[in-house]
C-alpha cells in the first residue's frame, strides 16, 4: 500500500484555487492527451507559468492547458486552474477498457473525487461531505475512504476548516492508484498540451436538450433513421442561421452523420480548424469580461456573434455523435433552449409533428 501523508501532497496547492489531478490506468501520454482532447499541434514542453501566461491571455485566446506525467502503470493529467477530469462524461470516457480516478479542488464552487470503471462512474462525492455519495457503487472506497481521513461516519461538527478536503481526496487517489505524483514533478518544464473538450471522445450531456415534455417523449419513441433526420435538418438549419454553412467540410459531416456513419473530425482538418477558432472567439467573448484591458477588443456584437458560434459547434459535435438519440437531443438544444436568434416556435412545431407522425 502506498505510504503518504498530508505532508507529501500538501505541494497541489501551489497549483492555485482552482486544479484538477485525473489518474487513469494503462494509458500512455498520448492515448490519455487524445482522449481527453489535447490538441497534437500544441504538444510540448512547458513551465507552469507559460501555461498560466497563456490562460490569462486574451492574444493567446485563453487556452486551457494540460500537463501529462508518466507514473508507470497509471498516467496522471493535471489541470491548473481547470476542471474536466471532474465531470461524469470527461472522466467516464476517459475510463472506458480501463479505470480512472480524479480529483479536484475549486474555491468558487465544490471540491470533487470521482472514481471510474470502464465507462461507469462507480464512486463519486465532495470530499467536504463524504458521507454524501453517488454512482453505481458508492460505498465501494468505505475502508479506503477512513484509511484516507475521509470518514462518512465521522461528526461533522469535529471537521477543521482550516484542513483542505481536498488533501484527503488525493490521499485517497494514492491509495487506489499506489501512485501520486512527485513534489517535484512540475518543477521546470513538463510535457503539456492545449486541450479542447470539443475533441474528447466526451458525448455531450444527455442534460443538454429539449425539456418539454412532449418533444422528450417524441424523441424517446422515434426510431434511429429518423432521429439522425431531425439532427441533420436542424444542424443544417443553425449553419444558414449563422452564414456558416459554406464552412469546408462541414456539409459533408453532417450529411455523412446523418446516414449514420462515423465521423470523426480531426483538430488538424479544415472543419477542425474553423471549430478551434468559434471556440478560441468564445472564450474571448467571455473571459475578456474579466479582463480589465482586453474588454474593449470585442464589441458587443462580436460577442453575441462569438457565442452564437459556441451554441452551434456544441450542436454540431452533437449531432455527429453515433448516438441518434444524443445527436437529435444535441442538435435541438439550440432550438429549445437556445438565444432568440436560434429558436424558431414553427421549426420546432414542425419537427414535433414529424416525430409524431411516424410512430404508431
Amino acid at each position: 500500500m502506498l505510504e503518504v501523508t498530508p505532508t507529501d501532497v500538501e505541494w497541489v496547492e501551489t497549483l492555485g484555487e482552482v486544479f484538477c489531478l485525473t489518474f487513469v490506468k494503462e494509458l500512455d501520454e498520448a492515448e490519455a492527451l487524445s482522449r481527453f482532447g489535447g490538441l497534437p499541434d500544441t504538444l510540448r514542453p512547458r513551465t507552469l507559468q507559460e501555461a498560466g501566461d497563456g490562460y490569462h491571455s486574451y492574444e493567446a485566446g485563453y487556452p486551457e492547458f494540460v500537463f501529462v506525467l508518466d507514473l508507470g502503470t497509471w498516467t496522471v493529467l493535471i489541470e491548473p486552474d481547470g476542471f474536466q477530469g471532474s465531470l461524469t462524461e470527461p472522466l467516464t470516457a476517459l475510463s472506458r477498457g480501463t479505470e480512472a480516478v480524479s480529483v479536484e479542488r475549486h474555491e468558487y464552487a465544490d471540491h470533487g473525487f470521482c472514481y471510474a470503471v470502464d465507462g461507469t462512474l462507480v464512486t463519486a462525492f465532495e470530499p467536504t461531505w463524504p458521507q454524501d455519495r453517488w454512482g453505481e457503487e458508492p460505498d465501494r472506497l468505505l475502508g479506503k475512504m477512513r484509511a484516507a481521513g475521509l470518514d462518512p461516519d465521522a461528526d461533522p461538527e469535529d471537521h477543521d476548516p482550516l484542513s483542505p478536503p481536498y488533501i484527503p481526496a488525493l490521499l485517497l487517489a494514492g491509495l487506489l492508484t499506489g501512485v501520486l505524483p512527485h513534489p517535484d514533478a512540475l518543477a521546470g518544464q513538463v510535457l503539456s498540451a492545449e486541450i479542447e473538450p470539443w475533441f474528447s471522445i466526451a458525448p455531450p450531456s444527455l442534460a443538454d436538450g429539449p425539456t418539454d415534455p412532449e418533444m422528450t417523449a417524441a424523441l424517446q419513441a422515434a426510431p434511429p433513421h429518423l432521429l439522425r433526420e431531425v439532427a441533420t435538418r436542424e444542424t443544417t438549419r443553425l449553419a444558414t442561421v449563422l452564414g456558416v454553412d459554406t464552412t469546408p467540410g462541414l456539409a459533408e459531416a453532417i450529411a455523412a452523420a446523418g446516414r449514420g456513419e462515423p465521423v470523426t473530425v480531426s483538430p488538424a482538418s479544415e472543419l477542425g480548424a474553423h471549430v478551434r477558432s468559434w471556440l478560441t472567439r468564445s472564450r474571448q467573448a467571455g473571459r475578456s469580461l474579466n479582463d480589465s484591458p482586453a474588454r474593449s477588443r470585442m464589441s458587443d456584437d462580436e460577442r453575441t456573434a462569438a457565442h452564437l458560434r459556441v451554441w452551434f459547434a456544441n450542436a454540431l459535435k452533437g449531432a455527429l455523435r453515433p448516438d441518434p438519440h444524443a445527436a437529435a437531443r444535441a442538435a435541438l438544444h439550440p432550438l429549445t433552449q437556445g438565444p432568440p436568434l436560434l429558436r424558431d416556435p414553427a421549426q420546432e412545431t414542425a419537427i414535433l409533428q414529424t416525430l409524431r407522425d411516424d410512430q404508431p
